[in-house]
């Protein structure tokens, strides 16, 4: 019993030790300025990945944009089975589903009260169908969180873009006013059938007013918010200006909101671009991380037989995974469901294997330390061992402190460079030259403040495929 007391007394302070030391870097003054991501922001994002569901009368009509050709009595989705889109997702590793509930056809997939133009008036469990309470009641059954996606273009637009013709199916509306009234309308009728604890993530693809922004805030307290082009307010996550599931390196979740403010763009399409990049800075004061998103059939949002000669290899996804989740992103691959609602058995299948590549790739790291709070954390592999991949991650809960870092490994002989980079974040995720080493250390060359070391982990090189 005295040994006992006496080895408990004796390992009690290298714990307390350690903890503090954590704690007094935490607390550091000089990194007190730093921008930070919300509670919302930070779950969002440790989540990695989410899969998008892209289905409406335009899969039907074999295009990408709901032209308002189908009768409402031929929508039938007669083999649609959420479960199914939920199985894809764990299948991968998604944690959450951004379902598309309305695009620019205007067509809704519940019961709305707004448009005659809707799932209840057509064949659809003979008229009694609501795929979004449906998908609510999957999500929670699979323990999946759910996003979703809706855009009401304004109707100025409507004369100019045959893509939204079918947008006469919705209450008349003439002003940016019209629009968002109608714009909160649908917003509690879908918030009414997922409920405010399920939802942590809402895509709106258009500018939005303030009191649909606090409207979110008050029923969707977990979730972020895509809206593009927004100012007021500002979304809480990014686009990256492209649909290839890439970002840019370094990728910064800070903007700079002063020059946000400050910009005026010609037209919409340039704010946008300007929002995305032109004001992204190590030293923003606004947080508002990058959503990487991509389409399983290359270019194909919505399934016709002409996307299924276009899916992506495991090798592709692999790319994207790597330039998004690894460059301090999020990455949401697409589902594109078939005309009668069900997953393509050999999209089902490409799931499930870049699932299975992403956790034999990086699910048994080499080796791996964690939370070092310091300008240096060394790794012991115990023996030579041939390393491909450098996996960094940063405690960005308390901002972007790492700004520059190089990670060398020892190969006997002497320290040998695998990688240098700059911004960190959630992850930094990248491939270097196969190389033999026995330790591998991080230096954190430049930092605010005292540098945050979640975890430096290292992986073996990728088996040709």
């Amino acid at each position: 019993m005295k040994l006992l007391l006496l080895l408990s007394l004796l390992s009690a302070p290298c714990e307390i030790i350690a903890e503090s030391a954590w704690d007094t870097a935490i607390a550091d003054p000089v990194a007190a300025r730093l921008a930070r991501p919300t509670k919302a922001q930070y779950e969002w994002q440790e989540q990695e990945l989410a899969m998008f569901v892209q289905l409406d009368p335009a899969t039907i009509q074999q295009r990408e944009y709901d032209d308002g050709s189908t009768p409402l009595k031929d929508i039938r989705f007669e083999k649609l089975d959420v479960n199914q889109w939920c199985l894809a997702a764990k299948s991968f590793g998604a944690k959450e589903i951004v379902f598309m509930l309305a695009h620019s056809g205007g067509f809704c997939m519940w019961p709305s009260k707004t448009t005659e133009y809707h799932i209840g008036n057509t064949a659809y469990r003979d008229g009694k169908g609501d795929v979004v309470k449906e998908f609510a009641e999957a999500c929670r059954r699979h323990g999946l969180n759910a996003g979703f996606y809706f855009w009401l273009p304004h109707p100025s637009k409507v004369a100019e873009d045959t893509s939204t013709i079918s947008y006469r199916k919705l209450d008349k509306v003439h002003t940016w006013e019209e629009s968002n009234r109608l714009l909160e309308r649908r917003f509690d009728e879908i918030m009414d059938r997922l409920g405010s604890d399920l939802v942590t993530e809402i895509w709106i693809d258009q500018p939005i007013k303030a009191t649909i922004g606090k409207r979110i805030a008050d029923r969707a307290p977990r979730a972020v918010i895509a809206a593009v082009g927004s100012r007021d307010p500002l979304p809480t996550i990014r686009w990256p200006g492209n649909e290839r599931g890439v970002v840019d390196y370094p990728c910064w979740s800070t903007l700079d909101r002063a020059r946000i403010a400050a910009t005026e763009a010609p037209n919409q399409a340039e704010a946008d671009r300007r929002q995305i990049q032109g004001v992204e800075s190590p030293d923003g004061d606004y947080w508002a991380p990058q959503e990487a998103d991509v389409p399983l059939h290359d270019k194909f949002w919505h399934m016709r037989p002409a996307a299924l000669k276009h899916r992506r290899s495991v090798e592709a996804l692999m790319d994207c995974y790597e330039k998004s989740v690894g460059r301090n992103s999020f990455l949401i691959l697409n589902c594109a469901p078939q005309a009668d609602g069900s997953v393509h058995p050999d999209d089902m299948k490409r799931y499930e294997e870049f699932g299975n590549e992403i956790r034999q790739r990086f699910g048994n790291a080499l080796g791996k330390i964690e939370q070092v709070a310091g300008k240096e954390a060394a790794l012991n592999l115990e023996s030579l061992r041939t390393v491909g991949y450098i996996d960094l991650w940063e405690d960005y809960r308390y901002g972007h402190r790492i700004r520059a870092f190089v990670i060398e490994g020892f190969d006997g002989k002497g320290w040998v460079k695998l990688f240098e980079g700059t911004a960190v974040g959630r992850r930094m995720l990248a491939r270097c030259n196969p190389t033999e080493v026995s330790q591998v250390r991080v230096r954190i060359t430049e930092s605010v403040g005292t540098p945050l070391i979640r975890r430096l982990q290292v992986h073996a090189p990728a088996k040709s495929r």
